[in-house]
C-alpha cells in the first residue's frame, strides 16, 4: 500500500493512526514534500487532496472512506463501533470535517477577501459555528473508553491545532487560521491527554 499525505493534515493522521492501529504498513509519500508526489495526487484524486491511499488496483481518496476500506481488508480491531455508537462516531467526524473546513477555507480560500468589508462578520458568524461544534465533539469523546475513528479524528484535531501558531513563519495561512479565534475546549485537551503517550500518537 501507498498512501499519499501531509505530514500535518489531520485527515492524513487519522489514516495513519487507523493503519498502525491495525498494524498494517503503508509506504508513506509526502505530496507536499515532494513535487512528483504532489503529482500523483492530481492525477489520482479529483479534489487535489489527501490522503489518497493505493492498495494494489484499487485508490481510495478521501479519509473516511480509506478507513472503511482499511476495515473491510483488516476487519480487526474495527475503526467504527455497532448501534449507537457508530452514530456518533459519524456525527462526530462530520463535526470535525465542518470545523477543519471552515478553518482551512477562511484562512487559505479565502485569503483574496480577507479586506472585504463583510468579512469579518462572516469570519465571526463561521468561527462561533465552529466553536459549538468543537464543544459537541468534546461531550462525544470526553468520556469515551473506545480508541476508533472518532477518538482518532478528535485528537488529530487537537494536535493540528496545537501545532498552527509554530508554523505561522512557514504556513502563511497559519496566521489566519487562528485569527479566527477558534479554542479546543479543555475538557477536549483533557481528554486528549489520556492519549498522547500512545506508540501510533509519538510516531505521528
Amino acid at each position: 500500500m501507498v498512501l499519499y499525505h501531509f505530514a500535518t493534515s489531520p485527515f492524513s493522521r487519522r489514516v495513519r493512526l487507523a493503519l498502525a492501529t491495525k498494524g498494517l504498513v503503508a509506504e508513506l509519500r509526502d505530496a507536499r514534500a515532494v513535487a512528483a508526489y504532489r503529482e500523483d495526487v492530481n492525477r489520482l484524486n479529483p479534489m487535489h487532496t489527501v490522503p489518497v491511499l493505493v492498495d494494489g488496483e484499487r485508490v481510495v481518496t478521501q479519509s473516511l472512506a480509506i478507513l472503511h476500506h482499511l476495515d473491510e481488508k483488516c476487519p480487526s480491531p474495527p475503526l467504527f463501533p455497532t448501534g449507537a455508537a457508530r452514530i456518533a462516531t459519524y456525527e462526530c467526524l462530520a463535526h470535525l470535517d465542518n470545523v477543519t473546513t471552515i478553518l482551512v477555507d477562511l484562512g487559505l480560500r479565502y485569503a483574496a477577501v480577507h479586506d472585504a468589508p463583510d468579512f469579518s462578520t462572516i469570519r465571526a458568524e463561521l468561527g462561533a459555528r465552529a466553536q459549538r461544534a468543537l464543544g459537541l465533539v468534546a461531550d462525544l469523546v470526553a468520556h469515551s473508553t473506545d480508541w476508533k475513528a472518532a477518538e482518532h479524528a478528535a485528537l488529530t484535531f487537537v494536535l493540528w491545532m496545537e501545532g498552527l501558531p509554530a508554523r505561522v513563519t512557514t504556513f502563511a495561512p497559519a496566521k489566519k487560521m487562528l485569527e479566527v479565534g477558534i479554542v479546543v475546549p479543555p475538557r477536549l485537551c483533557a481528554w486528549a491527554d489520556q492519549h498522547r503517550q500512545r506508540p501510533e500518537v509519538l510516531a505521528l
